[in-house]
């Protein structure tokens, strides 16, 4: 039963005439897609024609030939759908057909609660695949799949975007592509999202197409392992993206997809697979240009390459949210650049806003109300942090990698200024927030050369007369990889912290 009332999902090309949402409405977020499933589930029957998981798999997994191996036969159930609008009906098409035009506008994508945006392909392709685990291993009354290393090697989803990263790195080793992996993009309004345009040239796995497809694989093993899943998919949906979180747990949705898809994948069985994909194209197109003077030695380090670096970029790098994101003001000015690699990190405390924010409208309108203040009551270029850490589970860019803040006067073009929201004097930020500064960003500013190795972490009170970044927070501080004591002279007073 659990798998039939879950089946409703292969119907979102199923709408019928009473059921049919206003598509002058629809905008591409993930809540129209939540508002189409609650409409379906609670209008058409259990024993529906469009549950059938033929249709599904057709709308959710384009790539025929690839399903059919890991799915079974896909046969197309487009014939016998009901009538519906034309509109929906382009709209929903326009969500599972994940493409980049020439102008680099990304299709197929939705933004979600968390100020992030996802491909739709691949997070119904996970739901598709956890539904159809779940009802098997219910079937045969078998233990579902337990430990990583067993359930990641059996897993297409983990196939799937094995093979469209060796892809990836294949296409940029042959200069067809001229980016490895991502990028981001901006959207043209948060309110009203309607096109989505990338930050430069795509690479062939753009990073919403990769946040959809860790969703996929996250969604997917709930819904195999979970001993309580909800019966609909809207509120699974809810739930994952702006909700609660899974079962309730706050930090099993979206805004903490990298470290919890990290939790899932071994790392040693993606680099199998990406290896075992790159070997299988190579015996289908040797005589290709894309496997011109290339060789079976070649595969194994491009296949290295590749995991090594999307582990680097996607699940130790922390997820940034972008300037377009948050509706940053333009820059004042000329910035200045900073020289790269730079040998310090000071760490801040915002004090005003005073509390964490929890969420992405909430975090955006703090880093908004900043930028007014550094802008219009300092004077400043822009908000003077390099980057801002949210309560929801991101970074937030300031002035970013490359740009001088200001932040701590008269060490500016020195290093990277991370301001912490909220004030720090008597509680500490939750630990998820710590380690994506000590652990995320620090790992990730070195491995991409804009961190010295050796770095020094001072806090804001080590340089100036302040109280920033608060007792409680300077206190956590002191005890990181890189944190120094500094002397300094207050008013006549010599002292060491």
């Amino acid at each position: 039963m659990f798998l039939i009332r879950l089946g409703l999902l292969p119907v979102l090309l199923c709408v019928s005439a009473e059921t049919e949402a206003g598509a002058d409405d629809l905008k591409f977020h993930i809540s129209a897609v939540i508002g189409i499933l609650e409409d379906l589930e609670s209008h058409l029957s259990e024993t529906s024609n469009c549950t059938r998981a033929d249709l599904f798999w057709e709308l959710s997994c384009p790539e025929h030939e690839f399903c059919q191996h890991f799915h079974g036969p896909v046969t197309s159930g487009l014939s016998g759908l009901p009538a519906q609008s034309e509109k929906q009906r382009t709209f929903l098409k326009h969500l599972v057909n994940h493409t980049v035009d020439d102008s680099l506008v990304e299709h197929g994508v939705l933004l979600t609660p968390d100020g992030t945006t996802v491909s739709l392909s691949p997070v119904l392709a996970g739901i598709a695949a956890g539904l159809r685990r779940r009802h098997e291993a219910a079937l045969l009354a078998t233990p579902l799949l337990s430990g990583h290393s067993n359930r990641t090697k059996a897993d297409p989803l983990l196939a799937s975007l094995a093979r469209n990263l060796g892809m990836a790195f294949l296409l940029f080793r042959t200069k067809q592509s001229h980016l490895a992996l991502g990028p981001n993009g901006c959207w043209d309004s948060i309110s009203a999202p309607q096109t989505f345009t990338l930050m430069g040239s795509p690479s062939h796995l753009p990073d919403a197409f990769i946040n959809g497809a860790m969703d996929g694989l996250i969604l997917s093993t709930y819904l195999t392992e979970s001993t309580d899943p909800p019966s609909k998919i809207s509120t699974l949906l809810s739930d994952y993206y702006g909700g609660e979180g899974l079962q309730g747990d706050s930090q099993r949705r979206s805004n903490f997809r990298r470290k919890n898809f990290a939790d899932l994948v071994n790392e040693d069985t993606l680099r199998e697979q990406v290896e075992s994909s790159l070997h299988q194209l190579w015996r289908v197109n040797e005589t290709g240009s894309l496997f011109e003077d290339i060789g079976s030695q070649e595969l194994t380090s491009l296949a290295n390459q590749a995991v090594d670096d999307f582990m680097a970029l996607y699940v130790v790098c922390p997820a940034i949210i972008p300037r377009c994101m948050w509706r940053a003001r333009p820059y004042r000015g000329t910035p200045v650049q900073l020289k790269l690699p730079v040998g310090f990190v000071y760490i801040h405390h915002t004090f005003s806003p005073g509390r964490p924010c929890l969420t992405f409208p909430v975090c955006a309108a703090n880093m908004r109300s900043m930028q007014r203040f550094h802008q219009d009551d300092r004077g400043w270029d822009d908000i003077g942090y390099s980057f801002v850490v949210g309560g929801d589970g991101y970074l937030y860019q300031g002035r970013g990698w490359h740009w001088v803040g200001a932040h701590t006067r008269g060490f500016n073009s020195k290093g990277y200024g991370i301001g912490y929201i909220g004030d720090y004097m008597k509680a500490l930020p939750d630990n998820f927030t710590l380690e994506l500064v000590r652990d995320n960003f620090m790992q990730c500013a070195v491995r991409g050369s804009r961190l010295q190795h050796d770095y020094t972490i001072h806090g804001h009170r080590q340089m100036v007369p302040t109280l920033c970044p608060g007792d409680r927070l300077f206190k956590e501080i002191e005890t990181w990889k890189g944190f120094k004591k500094r002397c300094l002279t207050e008013q006549g007073v010599h002292r060491c912290i």
